[in-house]
């Protein structure tokens, strides 16, 4: 039995509060980094060959996908809804083959999605709260892909003029 850490009361606490005063753009980062972490626990529980702690990491983290399905209205979203909707369910079908299978590399599959779709949040939660700019994002996601940089005509402030 692992030793039992005397701050987890107020880790417990903090974490609790931090939920409970999330905004929900804030939620959802913090949905996500659940899964991720779900996830990081299943691919350490194969290879392990821990079954108990692999089933209920992948589930977890199946849980949290379905979550994120249900918060997107596909009946008012546009083809931006629809598609996200269609990701979630792929990757929820990946999990369920990743558990039977004990596929760790179908889990790094999933874990990569998650990483780039809450990257994509973070940067709109950016945007909106005017922490950065659209072109900032681009630039960061041209770099991010190892892509050069765009084009100066296809620059909107060099259009201008």
């Amino acid at each position: 039995m692992p030793p039992i850490n005397p701050y987890s009361k107020y880790i417990k606490q903090y974490q609790t509060s931090n939920i409970t005063t999330a905004t929900p753009e804030k939620l959802m980062i913090l949905l996500f980094d659940g899964a991720i972490q779900f996830l990081q626990k299943a691919k350490l529980a194969i290879a392990e060959g821990n079954l108990k702690e692999r089933s209920e990491n992948i589930d977890g983290a199946r849980k949290i996908l379905r979550e994120l399905m249900r918060t997107i209205d596909l009946e008012n979203g546009n083809d931006v809804s629809k598609q996200l909707f269609r990701l979630y369910n792929r990757m929820v079908m990946k999990l369920i083959k990743a558990n039977v299978t004990r596929n760790a590399p179908l889990l790094d599959e999933v874990m990569n999605d998650l990483l780039n779709i809450r990257w994509g949040f973070q940067k709109a939660i950016e945007i909106q709260s005017g922490v950065t700019t659209v072109e900032e994002v681009m630039k960061e996601q041209q770099e991010r892909n190892g892509l050069p940089p765009a084009h100066p005509a296809l620059n909107e402030d060099n259009n201008a003029g």
